[in-house]
């Protein structure tokens, strides 16, 4: 239906007005990205995706769960981690250096068998490293 009354120039149309508000309205209930969409892409993505684990890359050690008594006898829960220190090995198998991250009693094993030998004896591939 038409209105038979003029419209003032200055005040906007209400109709006009309800649709804004009906569009901003739908637009806040929009879903939310997945976090999928929110990672950056390329290699600062490759980068938050790797997650530094505290194992050792021969023999596999990993934390311990284990428990402090205190002396009341209250047992709280706590993790025991390896000494896990980064350290480059020769490999005279691949004829180069290799970036590994061992426990300390790992690299005694190596010392005392050398790194190719212990690492045919856990099964691990240092082609990979």
């Amino acid at each position: 239906p038409v209105s038979s009354t003029p419209r003032d120039p200055g005040l906007p149309d209400m109709r006009l007005l309800l649709l804004c508000a009906l569009a901003l309205g739908c637009s806040a209930f929009a879903p939310l990205p997945s976090k999928q969409q929110l990672r950056p892409t390329g290699r600062a993505a490759a980068a938050s995706s790797i997650q530094m684990l505290r194992v050792c890359d021969i023999t596999g050690k990993k934390a311990n769960n284990a428990n402090r008594v205190t002396f009341s006898n209250k047992h709280n829960a706590y993790w025991q981690y390896p000494n896990l220190q980064t350290k480059k090995f020769f490999s005279p198998k691949l004829d180069r250096t290799v970036k590994l991250k061992v426990a300390t009693s790992t690299i005694r094993t190596i010392r005392k068998l050398g790194l190719d030998e212990t690492a045919a004896k856990y099964g691990v591939d240092l082609a990979k490293f």
